[in-house]
């Protein structure tokens, strides 16, 4: 959701940018009629950008199919790249650019097409961004909560902001949120090369999957995102402890309680504005860093006896770890049905597993594994042992887990 919420939230912002800037050009040279020309353009990328999400969804890619997962994941990773280039080039030029175009533009099918690329951009980016996200495994609701929740601010973002009531710096605006930007892509890139290494296509080492897996965790992502967040309420304040006080000395009495008010209004419109966006970046971000419900027990020392290593077969849900000399062994029991497997995957360093009481969950890399496919080799699955299931215990020859952690 964290995710969802700061991307919506940074490509609605810059959709509304577009509109705004493109609605107060028309009013300033006396072409309102030409305004509904602006909405429609941006209501038709909106209602595309719609589609394509639609299509996306009903295409039916499985979460487990790593290579889809990782060229969405490049893909979203070169879009936001190709946006935070662009911002940080012309972000200072901005405003004078669009107006630009529209000087040029005679046509209200002109003006709708400026407003279309623009807006379809933003929304496209935010549409395959969000569907690499369900590949991940975040759930629907989740993105759509996210989303709401990230709109909701952009709004609110554009009636204080855009509305004129708080004029921000928008050079230093693009600056910060670009750099910000900046370490998503590399959270992206690095969520693309995992899926790649699962299946085998890029060769890695397990240092190379340590950087990677601290990369695309999900606590990684969410820091990412609480800077973009804080980056905007401290932009606002800056611009708010930078604006001096009007002298109203000059000014009649009508003339000063109008100017008064206007100054009041932007001040409070400002530190409104910052509040809110705090108040949103720790409610979104204070269960994700502060408090996780992914379980990690501390493994059981086992021995062995004759080369052969038994333990206790466990019932209770949830799971359980044995650890023979630095070798781990889980055994992750749901429904009443044991899974059993080594407490180290196949690509990543052997940092192990957690559980969340329905996936396991890769220390390393924050990767969901279905307890379904505990058994398969491959990826982020846990390594397979050789093992005999009876009645009450688990028995695992030295030699064979040996051989499997060391493979």
């Amino acid at each position: 959701m964290v995710e969802a919420a700061g991307i919506t939230l940074r490509e609605s912002i810059e959709a509304i940018l577009v509109i705004f800037i493109m609605a107060a050009y028309l009013e300033r040279t006396a072409q309102v009629y030409k305004k509904k020309f602006v909405y429609a353009g941006a209501l038709v990328a909106v209602g595309l950008s719609i589609g394509l999400a639609v299509v996306l969804a009903s295409l039916g890619i499985a979460p487990e199919n790593e290579l889809i997962e990782g060229i969405m994941f490049f893909a979203a990773g070169i879009l936001v790249a190709s946006l935070t280039i662009w911002m940080l080039r012309h972000g200072r030029r901005f405003k004078g650019e669009i107006e630009g175009q529209m000087a040029r533009s005679t046509s209200g099918l002109a003006l709708a097409a400026i407003a279309f690329v623009m807006v379809f951009r933003e929304g496209a980016e935010t549409v395959i961004f969000l569907q690499s996200l369900l590949l991940s495994g975040t759930t629907p609701v989740e993105n759509f909560t996210g989303g709401l929740l990230g709109i909701g601010l952009a709004l609110l973002f554009g009636l204080v902001f855009l509305r004129g009531t708080a004029r921000i710096n928008l050079t230093r605006f693009f600056k910060v949120t670009a750099l910000i930007l900046g370490m998503l892509v590399v959270e992206l890139i690095a969520h693309g090369f995992h899926e790649f290494f699962e299946t085998g296509l890029l060769p890695s080492t397990e240092g190379i999957l340590a950087v990677v897996g601290f990369l695309s965790k999900d606590s990684t992502a969410a820091s990412i995102i609480a800077l973009m967040l804080l980056a905007l309420a401290l932009t606002v304040l800056y611009d708010l402890l930078k604006t001096p006080q009007p002298s109203y000395d000059s000014l009649k009495p009508a003339e000063r309680r109008k100017a008064q008010y206007n100054f009041l209004k932007e001040k409070y419109s400002k530190l409104g504005l910052a509040s809110i966006v705090t108040v949103a970046m720790v409610t979104l971000l204070a269960p994700t860093i502060t408090a996780s419900d992914v379980a990690v027990p501390p493994p059981v020392s086992v021995e062995a006896h004759d080369g052969v290593i038994a333990f206790p077969l466990p019932r209770a849900n949830g799971l359980h770890k044995f650890q023979y000399d630095d070798k781990r062994i889980i055994v992750l029991v749901k429904d009443g049905q044991p899974h059993i497997a080594l407490d180290y995957c196949y690509i990543c360093p052997p940092t192990g597993y957690g559980y969340d009481g329905n996936t396991l969950i890769c220390l390393n890399c924050s990767a969901p594994i279905e307890p379904g496919t505990v058994g398969n080799p491959g990826g982020c699955n846990p390594r397979i042992v050789d093992y005999t299931l009876r009645r009450d215990s688990v028995r695992v020859t030295v030699k064979a887990l040996e051989t499997a952690w060391n493979q």
